[in-house]
């Protein structure tokens, strides 16, 4: 079964980009460009993984993170923060308010995937090769 991913981001041109580099990787992928309606999308369709711009208009990203917490239909859909806000603090902001990951504008396409296939994923990596 195709993974869904629903996008947030205020930015047009952000939403595009990313919904085809995701649909490429064979993702079902939906997009909102305003928080709310992205809180409704999100209760309404479960998503497998929610990709969050933090610069949005109110709410902005960290209070959609929070609101998706505390709800029990949403609480365990994995967040990653996708925003060009890279300082320390923003990022510790971002694990607070509930986000799994963290990645800053700009990035390229592999890590964004990379970073995506392992939050839809988590037990594929628990299995390390022992030590020879």
């Amino acid at each position: 079964m195709q993974k869904r991913i629903l996008i947030v981001d205020d930015d047009f041109e952000t939403l595009k980009m990313m919904e085809f580099i995701l649909q490429r990787k064979g993702f079902a992928v939906s997009s909102e460009l305003n928080s709310t309606q992205a809180l409704e999308r999100a209760h309404a369709d479960k998503p497998d993984l929610v990709i969050l711009d933090v610069m949005m208009p109110d709410p902005d990203g960290f209070k959609v993170a929070r609101a998706l917490r505390e709800n029990p239909d949403t609480a365990n859909i994995p967040i990653l923060f996708f925003t060009a806000k890279g300082a320390v603090a923003d990022k510790l902001a971002g694990f607070q308010a509930g986000g799994d990951d963290y990645l800053t504008k700009p990035i390229h396409p592999a890590e964004l995937i990379a970073r995506v296939e392992s939050l839809l994923n988590p037990d594929s990596h628990s299995e390390k090769p022992s030590p020879t």
